[in-house]
């Protein structure tokens, strides 16, 4: 049975100093931008479907290239609480320990955090959380312990504050590791051996909130908390204005638009360690870039590039384009598989990958979604939904169409 917490207080329980607990297998559950609607496996992909009525868990099978939702049973409609596939109020998947963990929002209950079998069955409830409390942002995890920050709420001043906490999945208990500065904005982005990577960012100028210049004069701030000591301390900051920057897996990366290259930086226990600089990019400094993963050892990300005409600034005028970048020689290359939907041309890119095989996502298609109106009957929409493939890690960044659809 789930343990539910109770804290409406503006902190958790801090962690009790004991025998430290050695985390060697940390890493990050999800992306540094926190819960997503995606996890993948060795042998296939989940989707979190969330265009419904209900959101619902779909299957793609590796092997046999089908999508499918994820229950069982062949007469089942998928369109109710008795099908496997449907969970309500689901925000978010996770693959932690052989398991699905999936994030569930408060509605009705408090929000909480669900243990599902790969297939679909064994579904329990392991915690409830606190629902005035935000549980949006990135996770790590080791053993039965997950590690977030989160926004508790105090009732006494009326705020969310940032705390960096761990929930014990065993025993069904929240603790907070340390209080964050409420000044900044936090994030989790990394992990190392025993260690939680965050990063801060926080406007070091007196500008007009949301204006280019407040975002330019963004300061950020790399910290590493050791688990075991339970102390923060700093590693590094720069300026947004200097460069853009993305983290995936054990890889923290700069992009400094005035050179167009990439520094693709390691986290280890002993601190950050820079690795290599990338060949530059042929773009105008003045390009937006946008980091869209790391796949088989290659960085990916898009570039627009504004074209000048007398309409300039609209998005007619931005000329996009893509490139992998090699994380172990710096050698950059430029992706041209794309696809077109309703006249509009887009790139195919990567979602997931398995063992030199990568599942993309290489077009988009009309699907009629069925869903109860607010009078009882039953109504029939339009949505438009990906249509993935996969394709050898090869054969993608060679620019080679050499794909097997998903059904």
């Amino acid at each position: 049975m789930a343990s539910t917490v109770n804290n409406s207080s503006e902190t958790y329980p801090e962690v009790e100093p004991t025998e430290p607990i050695l985390y060697h297998d940390l890493k990050m559950l999800t992306s540094s931008m926190g819960i997503g609607t995606t996890c993948s496996t060795e042998t296939g992909f989940y989707e979190l479907d969330l265009s419904g009525a209900l959101p619902t868990l779909f299957y793609i099978d590796y092997a046999t290239h089908q999508k499918l939702p994820l229950c069982s049973r062949p007469e089942c409609q998928h369109n109710d609480e008795t099908c496997n596939a449907v969970i309500p109020n689901a925000i978010g998947v996770v693959n932690f320990q052989q398991h699905l963990l999936v994030f569930c929002s408060a509605i009705e209950d408090h929000p909480s955090i669900l243990q599902i079998g790969y297939d679909g069955n064994d579904r329990v409830t392991l915690v409830e959380l606190n629902s005035a409390d935000r549980y949006d942002r990135a996770f790590a995890g080791d053993q039965n312990v997950l590690f977030t920050i989160v926004e508790a709420y105090s009732s006494e001043l009326n705020v969310q504050t940032p705390q960096l906490i761990q929930i014990d999945l065993a025993q069904g208990s929240i603790q907070k590791l340390t209080q964050l500065d409420s000044s900044k904005s936090w994030f989790l982005v990394g992990t190392a051996d025993n260690t939680l990577i965050l990063k801060s960012i926080e406007v070091t100028q007196n500008k007009n909130p949301g204006s280019h210049e407040a975002y330019l004069s963004q300061k950020h701030e790399l910290f590493f908390y050791d688990l075991q000591l339970q102390e923060m301390t700093p590693q590094r900051s720069w300026m947004q204005e200097e460069v853009v920057d993305a983290s995936y897996g054990d890889y923290l990366f700069f992009y400094t638009p005035s050179k167009g290259t990439f520094e693709v930086n390691r986290f280890d226990g002993a601190g950050l360690t820079t690795v290599l600089q990338s060949q530059p990019i042929p773009i105008p400094d003045s390009s937006s870039l946008y980091f869209l993963g790391l796949y088989d050892d290659r960085l990916v990300v898009q570039v627009g590039e504004k074209i000048e005409s007398e309409s300039s600034g609209s998005a007619a005028n931005v000329k996009w384009r893509q490139f992998a970048v090699d994380i172990s020689d710096g050698s950059v290359i430029e992706l041209h598989l794309s696809y077109t939907y309703a006249g509009v041309t887009d790139f195919v890119v990567p979602v997931a990958e398995s063992d030199g095989v990568l599942l993309v996502k290489c077009g988009v298609q009309e699907k009629m979604m069925t869903a109860e109106g607010p009078d009882g009957t039953i109504q029939q929409y339009p949505t438009v939904v990906p249509v993935y493939a996969t394709i050898s890690s090869t054969n993608y960044f060679s620019n080679n169409a050499q794909y097997t659809k998903i059904q």
